[in-house]
């Protein structure tokens, strides 16, 4: 018969050796932590080519995330989303997280993809400049950077909003509303411009204004968000940093794909790649001072509400996330 010793013995070895052998897989990062689960918000536009790069490329599944995608005519209708507690991270220009830090509410940027001059004017051949919109019914999506631009664009050309009939619209009702006739243009970007032209190549033309606004296409999420959950954040961020090397080892690759996601022909996604600067990034005071001058001309063209103060951006924009996921 074994004595207790040494079975005893026997059976301690075996916990040892067992101790060590998880340990060596641990340390060969053999044990993955769970998948989790993420919602995310993507707008219709170019500009958000990370995402949808991501997307296809599954960086968000080599990350360690289970993506779920809704997608959403434009960045505002993300952030209201984002808001509503239906995605936890998306897409948006900076106009829209202006209006609504003006309103209170806790939108954060943690990273920006892209810096470029987003929009045009397409309207009917009888808009031949951009001056010849005075008197004309001209559509824009309020409290997005197409209404920036719109504002920019008058003052340019000599003119004030009462010189115009400004129609706010859903972006997805931007082409049908000019083929019905019901405005003589709108202010937007591709793949809008170009589905425009395409219903009437004879009555409708792409007009520019170059120079004259250069938006940023911001990642965003809620402070809470930040606090509760800032690995899946992380996660999130290191998946896009992947993208955004796709983007730069295979742009035309990036831009055909992109073209199919918004349905847009690919040779027009291409020639907006150039112009499109794709560049996943965080520059704080440059886009601080950005959020501060479009939360000036709100508050000076009464477009919030009469008590909006303007608030400290610097905690608007928050860096850590994406430092963190620099680092690892």
């Amino acid at each position: 018969m074994r004595s207790i010793a040494a079975v005893v013995g026997r059976r301690g070895l075996a916990r040892a050796a067992g101790a060590v052998a998880l340990a060596a897989v641990m340390a060969l990062g053999a044990v993955p932590s769970p998948a989790q689960d993420i919602t995310i918000g993507e707008g219709i536009a170019l500009g958000w080519g990370q995402f949808f790069v991501a997307d296809h490329d599954k960086t968000w599944e080599k990350h360690g995330l289970i993506p779920k995608v809704s997608t959403f005519a434009s960045g505002r209708l993300v952030l209201d989303a984002l808001v509503g507690g239906g995605v936890v991270i998306g897409t948006a220009a900076e106009t829209p997280v202006v209006f609504a830090t003006l309103n209170g509410l806790p939108v954060r940027i943690i990273a920006t993809m892209n810096r470029h001059e987003p929009f045009d004017l397409v309207a009917i051949k009888d808009i031949k400049t951009n001056k010849d919109i005075k008197g004309r019914r001209i559509g824009y999506s309020q409290g997005t950077n197409a209404h920036l631009y719109l504002s920019k664009l008058l003052k340019q050309e000599g003119l004030s909003w009462s010189d115009i009939t400004a129609v706010s619209l859903n972006p997805g009702d931007f082409v049908s509303s000019l083929a019905g006739g019901a405005i003589d243009g709108f202010i937007w970007t591709e793949p809008h411009l170009s589905q425009a032209v395409g219903q009437a190549p004879d009555k409708f033309h792409i007009i520019r204004a170059e120079g004259l606004y250069n938006t940023y296409s911001t990642v965003i999420t809620l402070q809470s968000t930040i606090d509760s959950k800032p690995d899946l954040l992380v996660k999130a961020l290191k998946a896009l940093i992947e993208a955004d090397d796709n983007i730069k080892r295979d742009p035309d690759a990036a831009a055909t794909l992109t073209a199919e996601r918004i349905k847009l022909d690919p040779a027009i996604a291409k020639a907006f790649w150039k112009r499109a600067n794709f560049k996943f990034d965080l520059d704080k005071p440059a886009l601080v001072s950005q959020l501060e001058e479009q939360a000036r001309w709100a508050v000076d063209n009464k477009l919030v509400r009469p008590d909006a103060k303007i608030p400290d951006f610097n905690t608007v924009v928050v860096t850590s996330v994406l430092d963190k996921a620099r680092r690892e």
